[in-house]
């Protein structure tokens, strides 16, 4: 009733040819286009309020961290979808992991290994508590098994799957909780690829939970398991820190969840009210708003901090896609549990079988992702350290294909890739450019700088 009288007084502005330089670029930039001048009048007039909102959370942020995005002329409920949604009267019962004496490093960013995989889009299902838990159960994969499990697994299994009764209290694109999907995979035979079961939610048409693939996940790991590709098999989740389950919330264990964050990313649901309107920078608690638990409704991962950074930060991966924020991340204060951060943080559990031999090279190679991540930390410099097995690339007759090099401030970064054998240098960016192509002997020579810098930080193998 009130949006319907809302819109009636909209309507005689769309007598009048709309004149405003902003809304002119605006509708430029994002390619905006409009069925009447009347839908043109009603969209300029949430533009405006999406103007005043900009402006009055930029002052209580206290320096720029909003702004005019695509979804300036939405209405909320076609802006990005929220969904963390946990049943009522839901009690905690999962360990809580003790984190908190064994913070060392100054800045922790999983985002420099091959940890943290590339960003997603639920798109305009409530199914983020879905993501959430896909996302730390890849990482989780990855580092038990040292990169060599590095699987893109099926947040639909969990968003279709996942019971709405019982311990597990989940409502598909309705929303739902991570602790729910991890006791739905308990019970699973695992959590599938998602090419076996790709998303299906991405569209602003496609809002409804599709049904569960029930063959298809029963055969996951049975006599055609070799045709259905690789899949992460859940044994259980922990907390990092006791969570927040009533009340204010900000007395949160912060140097527990940076602790935390040294071992692993880490899943965490949030109060992200302000979020689509987030643009880049550092997001305080003050524009973020309450940090208590009921005020939770989205969930997404931390995969790192930044405690040297003049105004300290959480650093925290979204599932709006690569075009929102800052290439799909966020920044949050680190002073405060701002946003609630540290209110629900899990980490699944995950189960790898390997060999004895296979054992020692992944926990070599976790090493190595350990210490490339921890950039601030006492056992390296801020150097990003490069796993050199540049050097077998060296003695290749064939060309190779540099996707990032770069030399800038206090990192250090070369990843390459072999074309007969697609061998990938451990340290693969998450964000590659392909810039061209470099013969043996230049590499050489590169490499022969970059070794001098690698050996400096004390990262060779």
């Amino acid at each position: 009733m009130f949006r319907a009288l809302a819109w009636t007084l909209l309507l005689p502005a769309a007598v009048a040819a709309i004149s405003d330089p902003d809304w002119e670029a605006f509708k430029h930039k994002y390619k905006k286009s409009y069925s009447s001048k009347g839908d043109e009048a009603a969209r300029y007039q949430l533009f405006k309020a999406t103007q005043q909102r900009v402006d009055h959370l930029n002052k209580l942020n206290g320096e720029p961290a909003f702004g005019i995005t695509w979804m300036a002329d939405r209405h909320e409920e076609e802006k990005y979808k929220r969904g963390h949604r946990k049943p009522k009267g839901f009690v905690p019962v999962a360990p809580v992991q003790n984190f908190s004496d064994a913070a060392t490093a100054t800045a922790v960013d999983w985002r420099l290994t091959e940890a943290v995989t590339p960003i997603k889009n639920q798109g305009q299902c409530g199914s983020c508590w879905a993501f959430s838990a896909t996302e730390a159960i890849e990482s989780q994969l990855i580092l038990a098994s040292g990169g060599r499990y590095d699987i893109a697994l099926s947040p639909q299994q969990i968003t279709s799957c996942a019971p709405s009764t019982g311990t597990y209290g989940c409502q598909g694109c309705n929303g739902g909780f991570t602790e729910g999907a991890y006791e739905y995979l308990k019970t699973a035979p695992g959590l599938a690829n998602s090419f076996y079961i790709p998303y299906q939610q991405s569209l602003t048409e496609s809002t409804d939970t599709v049904a569960c693939p029930k063959e298809k996940v029963a055969a996951m790991d049975g006599p055609y398991m070799q045709l259905s590709g690789g899949y992460a098999a859940v044994t259980g989740y922990s907390y990092a820190v006791k969570p927040c389950t009533e009340g204010s919330c900000e007395n949160q264990d912060l140097k527990g969840l940076a602790a935390a964050l040294e071992k692993s990313p880490i899943s965490v649901c949030v109060n992200a009210g302000v979020w689509n309107d987030y643009t880049g920078g550092v997001l305080s608690a003050a524009a973020c708003g309450p940090m208590g638990a009921a005020y939770q409704d989205h969930c997404v991962m931390a995969v790192g901090f930044n405690a040297t950074a003049p105004k300290p930060y959480w650093i925290v991966r979204n599932s709006w896609a690569s075009t929102w924020g800052m290439q799909g991340y966020i920044y949050l204060e680190m002073a405060k549990n701002t946003c609630g951060v540290a209110d629900d943080a899990t980490i699944p559990e995950v189960k790898v079988d390997l060999s004895e031999e296979e054992a020692k090279d992944a926990a070599a190679r976790r090493a190595a992702m350990f210490r490339r991540a921890s950039t601030g930390s006492a056992a390296a410099t801020p150097v990003f350290c490069v796993g050199i097995a540049i050097m077998r690339l060296l003695r290749h007759e064939n060309m190779v294909r540099c996707y990032d090099v770069f030399i800038e401030a206090q990192y250090v970064n070369v990843v390459v890739d072999m074309f007969p054998g697609g061998d990938l240098v451990d340290g693969l960016n998450t964000h590659r450019r392909a810039f061209g192509r470099v013969p043996n002997a230049q590499l050489a020579r590169l490499a022969k700088q970059m070794m001098s810098a690698v050996a400096h930080a004390g990262c060779l193998p």
